[in-house]
């Protein structure tokens, strides 16, 4: 009976004892070390995340520009581009078919790229057709923005729009998208139309 209490006792005590300061230390560098290595996973995966979601608004802002280029140039009945060298800006001018399916009155639309504010292109559009210029000093009027952080691909010519002939408008331009360099935009429309150059657009 004593040996059974003296066991009982050993035991309580070793209980009692609880902790010594190694293993304390041993299992807090391992808390450290877990945490630290499920903190640099999550930060990772923020960061990756961000950019992610950069990218695609900046993706989402070139094709909103490019879709409304497009739209308005396969409808063109008449196409020029006009720019200042001072300014840095342009206009992209399309004569085209009205809005309204009842109606075949021409429409003028234009896009117009400015590098302030680290670049943007606008739309604007009238109906009845009237001529719209190129602004100074930035869009006045009823201009729509399409989007921002938008800047000529290539530094040489320091052009967005181009119209290298008259039935086609090449778009060469990049969206800042962040920490990501940019998205690259560079592709060409057509008119299927033979192209005139005329009032009340131009």
């Amino acid at each position: 009976m004593t040996e059974v209490i003296a066991t009982i006792r050993k035991i309580h005590d070793a209980r009692d004892r609880g902790f010594t300061l190694i293993e304390l230390l041993i299992a807090s560098t391992l808390s450290i070390i877990v945490l630290t290595i499920a903190g640099g996973i999550l930060i990772s995966g923020l960061r990756t995340q961000e950019m992610a979601r950069t990218v695609t608004d900046a993706t989402n802002t070139a094709q909103q520009i490019v879709r409304s280029i497009q739209a308005g140039v396969r409808n063109a009945s008449a196409i020029t581009v006009s720019s200042d060298a001072v300014a840095g800006t342009q206009l992209l001018l399309a004569r085209t078919v009205g809005s309204d399916p009842n109606s075949t009155a021409a429409s003028c639309q234009a896009w117009y790229y400015t590098p302030l504010n680290g670049g943007a292109v606008y739309t604007t559009r009238t109906t009845p057709a009237s001529v719209i210029s190129l602004p100074s000093g930035g869009p006045q009027g009823v201009w729509t923005i399409l989007g921002t952080g938008v800047t000529p691909s290539d530094p040489n010519t320091g052009k967005v729009f181009s119209a290298p002939s008259g039935g086609r408008v090449e778009l060469k331009f990049d969206v800042a998208a962040g920490t990501h360099p940019y998205v690259l935009i560079n592709t060409m429309t057509y008119t299927p139309q033979s192209t005139t150059v005329s009032a009340p657009c131009f």
